[in-house]
């Protein structure tokens, strides 16, 4: 009877003890959303907007790093823009100076804002001007909506948890350090609408309020 309770005892600590060897604790996934949205009226109010100029072409490609200090912007490229793709560049993140610090950790797009979706906005007075959003892996895709050229916009990103420069977790960059992005790349394009689609689109964006922004930009 000993001899067969103690080889039960040991089945089960074996089979325990592989159990626990072969687990490993899952890794916190870093959640990345942006907006594109209506004109930011508090900072505007604060700050110029930054223009998007006619060198940036369709289909061009830029990086940069988010979350930064995000701004309005014009629409400067003499397109009117249809569609904003953006493609997630770092896919797993390290910071052994981070406060807590990350190791690899995987990252992706996802809800940072807790509305249920990806890429609306849910801060008031910003309206969404596109109103489709697809991911598919690391791309995220804004369609269905029109940024003149000559517009402003809002594009915003975030982070869960929080990797704002400064923002407690990441430190803060120097003042006198020009590169101000934050620790996640993106990479960024935009397609252009037809020329005969030029007067709906400025029609709807009329309608979002952002062509009288723009006029009253120019004439401050």
């Amino acid at each position: 009877m000993t001899t067969i309770a103690t080889k039960i005892a040991l089945s089960v600590l074996g089979a325990a003890g592989i159990s626990l060897l072969s687990w490993t604790p899952a890794r916190a996934v870093i959640f990345v959303e942006p907006i594109v949205t209506t004109v930011n009226e508090d900072i505007f109010k604060t700050r110029e907007p930054r223009t998007l100029g006619p060198n940036i072409l369709p289909g061009q490609r830029i990086e940069y790093g988010v979350p930064d200090r995000a701004n309005n912007l014009i629409n400067g490229t003499g397109n009117n823009i249809g569609s904003f793709i953006f493609d997630l560049q770092t896919l797993f993140y390290t910071n052994a100076d981070s406060n807590p610090s990350f190791d690899n950790e995987p990252v992706e797009w996802g809800d940072v804002d807790g509305d249920g979706k990806i890429g609306f906005s849910s801060i008031p007075g910003l309206e969404d001007i596109f109103t489709n959003v697809t991911v598919e892996g690391n791309i995220l895709t804004y369609s269905g909506g029109v940024i003149p050229d000559g517009g402003i916009f809002y594009n915003l990103f975030s982070t869960k948890p929080d990797l704002t420069p400064g923002g407690g977790i990441i430190p803060a960059i120097p003042e006198d350090q020009e590169d101000r992005d934050g620790p996640i790349r993106v990479g960024a394009s935009y397609t252009a609408i037809p020329e005969s689609t030029n007067v709906l689109g400025v029609l709807v964006f009329g309608a979002l309020g952002l062509a009288f922004k723009l006029k009253r930009s120019l004439h401050c």
